[in-house]
């Protein structure tokens, strides 16, 4: 986006230097010409703009893929617990700074236990980790 502007500046510039000379020189082709490039360079600009934007913006959500993270709870100042669902699967995972790791494998979830059994679960895997 840097390096389009740095290009397109100049650009601008000499139009207006353009329109400046013509001006000065009347000749019938000059005044015609700088109105309908200024306006162009606008839209050319606008549409770069506007198509930087939408690749910038439109990646994928976190909620589009199989995997879906179910509670996540601090247990320090970079160390995450986390319960994931992925497909029909939930696992308990511990994240640290330079790692994860499996804490427990919670078997497939079902939808009537989905918060419980992860609450207990989380519960009984952690309690004796951090006491």
């Amino acid at each position: 986006m840097k390096r389009m502007s740095c290009y397109l500046v100049p650009l601008v510039l000499l139009s207006c230097s353009a329109c400046a000379a013509a001006d000065a020189d009347p000749s019938p082709l000059g005044a015609p010409l700088i109105s309908l490039i200024v306006p162009l360079l606008a839209v050319v600009f606008a549409l770069a703009a506007l198509w930087w934007m939408w690749h910038r913006y439109s990646g994928k959500s976190a909620t589009s893929g199989p995997l879906r993270i179910v509670q996540v709870i601090a247990v320090g100042p970079r160390e995450r617990v986390l319960v994931v669902d992925h497909d029909t699967q939930r696992f308990m995972l511990g994240v640290t700074q330079t790692s994860i790791t499996l804490i427990a494998d919670l078997g497939s979830k079902n939808a009537a236990k989905l918060s419980s059994n992860a609450s207990a679960s989380l519960n009984e895997n952690v309690s004796p980790t951090l006491g």
